[in-house]
């Protein structure tokens, strides 16, 4: 598993603002796609990009930086701009690709034209609906979300069961797709009834022709759950000989 080490400790003579751009100036950023897993066939269905970023041969945690950058919101769409571009330039071929989203970069009218362009350029990708502050508000998701439904841009609700998440009823029901987080193995391992919670979430997700994935896969003690569980993907280090990592300055 990868080490991150936190803007704090790299930076502690300058300030966090000053670092991030440092780090966009010199393009230290890359993505790693994670592939997420047919359960039934064990093949890739589609890959996940996630943002990294680094000083010098350090790797930088990624949700230090987004939580700073969360702090000035045209400075985190404009950031996230970059690297989405990056992010579906070094796509990988062939494969749907699901790219995370916060709404707070997609909540003034040009904000949501640059992402309407940009999203309806693209085929085979779907946009994973995240929180990065606990100061979300539910307004600002449904605004997010009604302007994926009218350009008809596929979305998940990403990380549901995750400790101190939202839970957001409306993103559950509207999403195409549930990202179950990883937490939910550890519950189910420390306490394993709460399996039959996950599974009503499953079942719901099936009747109402949604698709779920299962984040955290480590093992086949993991695998065993997720089959149990009966969900459509599953995605984590199991897989790791399968991640492609693209740096766009190494």
């Amino acid at each position: 598993m990868t080490k991150f080490m936190p803007l704090q400790n790299l930076y502690s003579k300058m300030n966090i603002k000053d670092s991030i751009s440092s780090i966009m100036a010199n393009e230290s950023f890359g993505v790693s796609y994670e592939p997420i897993i047919d359960l039934n066939s064990m093949e890739i269905f589609a890959y996940e990009a996630l943002s990294r970023f680094k000083h010098g041969s350090i790797v930088v945690s990624p949700y230090e930086f987004f939580k700073s950058v969360h702090q000035d919101i045209e400075l985190f769409f404009y950031i996230e701009s970059i690297l989405k571009r990056f992010q579906l330039h070094n796509r990988p071929p062939d494969k749907k690709l699901f790219l995370n989203l916060d709404p707070d970069v997609a909540i003034s009218d040009n904000h949501v034209a640059f992402w309407i362009d940009f999203f309806q350029d693209t085929k085979e990708v779907v946009v994973e609906i995240i929180e990065n502050s606990d100061e979300e508000s539910a307004e600002d998701v449904e605004h997010f979300m009604d302007w994926m439904d009218e350009y008809e841009i596929p979305y998940a609700y990403d990380d549901f069961a995750k400790p101190n998440s939202i839970y957001f009823t409306s993103l559950l029901c509207r999403a195409n797709l549930i990202k179950l987080d990883m937490d939910v193995l550890k519950r189910i391992k420390q306490h394993p009834p709460y399996i039959e919670v996950i599974k009503g979430i499953v079942k719901y997700a099936k009747e109402s022709e949604k698709k779920t994935v299962l984040e955290g896969i480590e093992n086949n003690e993991d695998l065993k759950i997720a089959q149990a569980l009966g969900v459509d993907y599953i995605q984590g280090y199991m897989f790791k000989d399968k991640f492609i990592n693209v740096w766009k300055n190494s």
